[in-house]
C-alpha cells in the first residue's frame, strides 16, 4: 500500500510540473514571439501582469499534487484566475485555462460524469465568470457577446476533456472487472484444487487403511501362533512363519501398487481388485487358519462371472467391503467363523454380506477406530449404492453392501 502510495504521489508530482512547465512555456512563447500587441501588456503593468499570470499558473498546477476522490481542486483551479482578472486583467488571462483542462479531465477519469456534474457546473461558472471579467477589464463594452463567449469557453474548457477522461475511465473499469473475474476463476480453481486434493487423500487413507489392516493383521495373528507353537509343535510355526513371509510380501506388492497408481496410471500391474477376486481373498484368509466359508449365487449357470455389469469403482468397493470385514472378524472375533455371500441374483443390484458368529474367546485387543466401517460406507455411497453394518441376533457381526449395476450391460446391448 505504501508503494503504490508513493507511485501515485509521484505521478501526480510529475503532471503538476508538466502542466506549470506547459503554462509557462506557453506563456513566454505569447510574450515574446507575437508581434501583436493585443497579446502583450505594455507600459509598467506588463512585468506586474505577466508575474502574476505565471504565479497563478503555478498555483492551479500545483493542486494537480493533491489526491482527493471529491474534485475541489478543479473547483479551486477554476476559480483562482477570477482574482487575476480582477487584479490584472489582460490578454494573457487564457493561459489560466490550460491547468483547468488537466484537472478536469483527471477528475472525469477519477471520479466519473455521474458524481462530477454537479462540480463540473460549479467549475464552469467559475471560469466563465473570470472570463467575463477578464474581457470587460480588457475595455469590451458588448456585455451580450462577452457573457455569451464567456459561457462557451467555460463548456470548452471544462466540458471537452471529458470525452477522452470517460473513454480511458472505461477502460480502466473494464479492466478491473476483467481483474477482479481473473481473481475470482483463481479462487475458484484454487477451491477446486484444494476439494480434489482432499477427496485424493481421503481415498489414500482408505487405501492404506484397507491394506495395512487387513495384511497386519493376519501377521500379528500368525505372529501370536508362532510363538506358542514354536517350543510345542514346531511344523505348525515354521508353517505359520512362512505365512508371514507370504503376508508381508502382499503388504509390499500393495502398496507399491498403491504409490505406482499415485506417481502414474501406467505404473499399475495388472493385479485389479474386482468381485472376482474375492475367493482368492478367501482362500488367503483359511490359509491364515481362519474359519472362512464362501457362497457365490448367480442367476444361473450359464450366466457370466459373479459381478457383471458392476463397474470398475463398485467392483473395488465390494472387494475391500470383503476385506475389511474378514480383518475385523480376525481381530476382534478370534476362533468365530466367518460366511461370505455374493449374491449376484438381483438383475439391478449386487449384494454381499459378510457375516461372523460370535467369539470363542474374549478378544484381547481394543476397539477398532471406525475408519474401515466409515471407508466401507464412503466406498458404498460413491458408487451409488448402500452400506449398513450392525451386531446379530445371535451375537455375531454382519456388514452389508448393496452396489447398482451399470446400464447397458453386454447382455442387453
Amino acid at each position: 500500500m505504501a508503494t503504490r502510495h508513493g507511485s501515485v504521489t509521484a505521478r501526480s508530482a510529475g503532471l503538476a510540473t508538466a502542466t506549470a512547465s506547459a503554462g509557462v512555456l506557453a506563456l513566454v512563447l505569447v510574450t515574446f514571439v507575437a508581434d501583436d500587441e493585443t497579446f502583450v501588456p505594455d507600459g509598467a503593468r506588463g512585468p506586474a501582469v505577466w508575474a502574476a499570470t505565471i504565479a497563478v499558473v503555478l498555483v492551479q498546477s500545483a493542486l494537480l499534487v493533491r489526491e482527493r476522490r471529491r474534485p475541489v481542486a478543479l473547483v479551486a483551479a477554476s476559480a483562482l484566475p477570477i482574482v487575476l482578472a480582477v487584479a490584472a486583467p489582460s490578454p494573457l488571462f487564457s493561459i489560466t485555462a490550460l491547468p483547468v483542462l488537466v484537472h478536469s479531465f483527471r477528475a472525469g477519469v477519477r471520479v466519473g460524469f455521474v458524481r462530477l456534474r454537479w462540480w463540473l457546473v460549479v467549475a464552469a461558472a467559475a471560469v466563465a465568470v473570470g472570463q467575463f471579467v477578464n474581457t470587460l477589464d480588457t475595455g469590451r463594452t458588448d456585455h451580450a457577446a462577452v457573457a455569451v463567449e464567456a459561457v462557451v469557453q467555460a463548456i470548452v474548457v471544462v466540458g471537452a476533456p471529458l470525452l477522452p477522461a470517460s473513454v480511458v475511465a472505461a477502460q480502466r473499469a473494464t479492466r478491473d472487472a476483467q481483474q477482479q473475474v481473473l481473481v475470482a476463476a483463481t479462487r475458484e480453481r484454487d477451491a477446486r484444487i484444494g476439494e480434489a486434493v482432499a477427496r485424493e487423500r481421503a481415498a489414500m487413507a482408505r487405501e492404506l487403511h484397507d491394506i495395512a489392516a487387513h495384511h497386519l493383521s493376519g501377521i500379528s495373528l500368525l505372529a501370536s501362533a508362532v510363538a506358542k507353537q514354536v517350543d510345542t509343535d514346531p511344523d505348525a510355526a515354521r508353517r505359520h512363519a512362512l505365512l508371514i513371509r507370504a503376508q508381508s510380501t502382499s503388504v509390499l506388492e500393495d502398496l507399491r501398487r498403491l504409490v505406482g497408481l499415485l506417481r502414474s496410471p501406467e505404473a499399475v500391474d495388472g493385479a485389479i481388485e474386482t468381485v472376482a477376486t474375492v475367493p482368492a481373498l478367501v482362500d488367503a484368509a483359511r490359509s491364515a487358519g481362519h474359519d472362512v466359508t464362501l457362497d457365490v449365487h448367480r442367476r444361473s449357470t450359464a450366466s457370466p462371472a459373479a459381478g457383471d455389469g458392476i463397474g470398475p469403482l463398485g467392483q473395488l468397493a465390494a472387494y475391500r467391503m470383503v476385506q475389511e470385514s474378514l480383518t475385523n472378524a480376525a481381530r476382534y472375533a478370534e476362533g468365530a467363523s466367518v460366511t461370505v455371500v455374493v449374491d449376484d441374483t438381483d438383475d439391478t443390484r449386487l449384494h454381499v454380506r459378510v457375516r461372523n458368529t460370535p467369539p470363542s474367546v474374549r478378544p484381547n485387543v481394543p476397539g477398532g477406530s471406525g475408519f474401515g466401517t466409515i471407508g466401507m460406507r464412503e466406498r458404498a455411497v460413491l458408487t451409488g449404492g448402500s452400506f449398513d453394518a450392525g451386531p446379530t441376533d445371535d451375537g455375531g457381526w454382519e456388514t452389508r453392501m448393496s452396489i447398482p449395476r451399470e446400464p447397458n450391460r453386454p447382455e442387453e446391448r
